[in-house]
């Protein structure tokens, strides 16, 4: 069953749903509903071309054709999320967002070449960055990263001897932690789109260096 939003005003919604079954209606004492607001804006080119992008970059590497491989990342997908099967044609583009990041995280995890860096295609940049955080690759390049402090600690302080939670970082291959200490961190993140995120307890988990 769906409804219509008919009006949208202080902070309160009006919808409307039709609802033919009057004995039901009384019997289960129907008081509330689930809500779930349907985003009514289709797929942009930019999210399907970065889709396929990603799935060619998977489809080489795991030999899969592309259209075999797109099926397949769509069950999984579904399998994952939960939801009605879309075309990419005409899909909304919030559940593109989702595919997209599904696609990323795939990636991330299986060590996907890629041709382009990952850090082009999300929505959410801190997500991203958090991701490969926790699987300690390269934000830009996708290799094999170090771990770039963002906020200082104070003179006289020792970094090894500090609690970490809380503090900014950034993983970074070799070649992007000596630029961004060349070129500072506003020219950085505005040259290649991303950004530091907090450490928190499951990203202390990953970096023996990093004190809790």
């Amino acid at each position: 069953m769906q409804g219509k939003i008919v009006k949208y005003k202080d902070n309160k919604l009006y919808i409307i749903a039709e609802y033919d079954n009057p004995y039901k209606f009384d019997k289960c004492g129907y008081r509330r509903v689930n809500i779930e607001l349907l985003d009514n804006r289709s797929i942009s080119k930019k999210q399907r071309k970065a889709i396929y992008a990603l799935l060619g970059d998977i489809a080489e590497y795991t030999g899969y054709e592309v259209e075999d491989l797109k099926q397949l990342m769509k069950c999984w997908f579904l399998a994952d999320r939960g939801g009605k099967e879309f075309s990419l044609s005409d899909v909304d583009m919030t559940t593109a967002w989702y595919f997209t990041d599904f696609l990323i995280d795939y990636c991330i995890e299986n060590n996907v070449p890629c041709h382009e860096s990952l850090s082009k295609y999300p929505k959410d940049i801190e997500r991203y960055v958090y991701k490969c955080l926790l699987h300690k690759i390269c934000c830009i390049s996708g290799r094999k990263c170090e771990l770039h402090h963002i906020d200082a600690i104070g003179m006289g302080r020792n970094r090894n001897e500090i609690t970490h939670i809380g503090m900014r970082a950034m993983p970074l291959a070799p070649k992007y932690h000596i630029e961004v200490h060349n070129i500072g961190l506003k020219a950085f993140e505005k040259r290649y789109h991303v950004c530091g995120v907090k450490i928190d307890e499951r990203i202390a988990s990953v970096y023996s260096q990093i004190k809790k």
